[in-house]
């Protein structure tokens, strides 16, 4: 993935600091020339003597003086300037080809011949490229970017690396969609304890039975027959030459849209009404799987709590029950009222109370990561001292670790040694 910024430099912008039209097309041409200044001498140690090197379309030398004579000799009142700047997700290993290639094909979209030049600036981890682009192309045409201009930069930069740099631009887009994956996660995760914590949902009760409870199943299909008759559509559709329709069961229509979701090839895509039908299909498979669920489970509590009340109050349970105690168990209410309250019970009694983290997994895990994560920064390093550094970070994370696992082996030890105890002391009071 490539990252397109553009801003522009012009004298209507500057109007409202300078008060007159002269002073702000003075201001703005001064801000230009500061901007091309600072592209090519701005300090860091990717500097040359003389400046950074300054390439365009078709001169690896170019000499930015055409380009600050046009600025300085500007006549119009709107943009000086254009400011691109192209930031490759992986460092290319030919920065000029790249640019070029960009260049030249948004050219060739826009219809255009651009006048434009270059610098590269490699202060940072990832290599960036600034570009500073006239108003006017070689016609006299004024040059314009919108947003369908970013787009089509992005995806002639993303093949340019794909083609060039196959492996690394490939891996670096497995590793940005599984970061993208882990924050989605930690976002769900962040909401949910908000809303726990608000009070607007229970940790221990299914949001999938709160909607069952809130609209119940025969409610809801009810509804959805009816749209469906003011709705012809088809039932079903094809895919990979397989029919697909709404009487197919979950897992079959699961495992399809986990191939639609994997899928990467345009070609092989479904038309937008074949995937609002296969989320219709598995919602509906959804809402018949929780239908009367809570109904089930209480069922299955009371009858547990029955079973249960049985054998304690059997002679076998050593337990005499008094005949007002069955009396009173005889009325319907009390008896409602006594067995709601133990499947109450047994809801609180299924919430766990203790922590079930382990700790030192989390711990351990978080130091591998740590390890990979230098050693990865380490191989990207040149500078040897920095190379060092890097080494000694690593081994004490390496004795930390190992230190960790002797800490926990010690811990297990103590904790078995304590049981056998406890258990020989239970024997030996047995």
């Amino acid at each position: 993935m490539i990252v397109i910024r553009h801003s522009y430099v012009s004298i209507h912008s500057k109007r409202r600091a300078a008060g007159s039209f002269k002073a702000a097309k003075t201001m703005a041409i001064g801000s230009a020339l500061s901007h091309v200044k600072y592209i090519q001498h701005r300090p860091g140690r990717d500097r040359d003597k003389g400046g950074r090197e300054v390439f365009s379309h078709d001169d690896d030398h170019a000499n930015m003086k055409f380009i600050k004579d046009a600025i300085r000799g500007y006549k119009s009142n709107g943009v000086v300037i254009h400011k691109l700047t192209l930031a490759p997700e992986i460092n290319p290993a030919d920065p000029k080809a790249f640019t070029r290639e960009v260049m030249h094909q948004l050219e060739a979209e826009k219809g255009m011949d651009l006048k434009w030049c270059a610098v590269v600036h490699k202060n940072t981890e990832h290599h960036h490229i600034h570009v500073v682009v006239l108003p006017k192309d070689e016609g006299g045409s004024s040059v314009r970017f919108t947003k369908h201009d970013y787009d089509l930069m992005k995806e002639f930069g993303d093949r340019y690396l794909d083609r060039t740099h196959t492996f690394e631009f490939r891996e670096a887009r497995r590793v940005r969609a599984e970061k993208q994956r882990l924050e989605r996660q930690e976002k769900y995760e962040r909401e949910k304890q908000e809303r726990i914590f608000k009070g607007e949902e229970l940790p221990w009760l299914h949001k999938k039975i709160v909607r069952e409870q809130l609209e119940p199943y025969e409610t809801w299909a009810k509804k959805q027959k009816l749209e469906k008759s003011q709705e012809k559509e088809a039932q079903s559709f094809e895919y990979k030459e397989k029919r697909y329709s709404e009487n197919d069961n979950k897992e079959q229509l699961t495992s399809l849209q986990k191939q639609l979701r994997e899928n990467s090839d345009k070609a092989q895509r479904l038309p937008k009404e074949n995937y609002q039908q296969l989320r219709q299909w598995l919602e509906v498979n959804d809402r018949k799987q929780f239908s009367g669920e809570l109904t089930r489970q209480l069922s299955s509590a009371k009858n547990f709590t029955v079973r249960q009340d049985k054998s304690v109050t059997s002679p076998a349970g050593n337990r005499v029950v008094s005949p007002m105690q069955q009396e009173l168990m005889r009325n319907p209410i009390i008896g409602l009222f006594l067995t709601e309250a133990s499947i109450a019970a047994e809801i609180v009694r299924s919430i766990p109370l203790t922590e079930q983290r382990d700790r030192f997994k989390e711990s351990q895990e978080d130091l591998e990561k740590i390890k990979r994560d230098r050693e990865a920064k380490q191989n990207k390093r040149k500078r040897p001292e920095e190379k060092a550094k890097d080494e000694e970070t690593i081994q004490k994370v390496e004795q930390t670790i190992d230190d960790n696992k002797k800490f926990q082996e010690n811990t297990r030890q103590e904790r078995q040694k304590q049981k056998d105890k406890r258990d020989k002391n239970i024997d030996y009071m047995g």
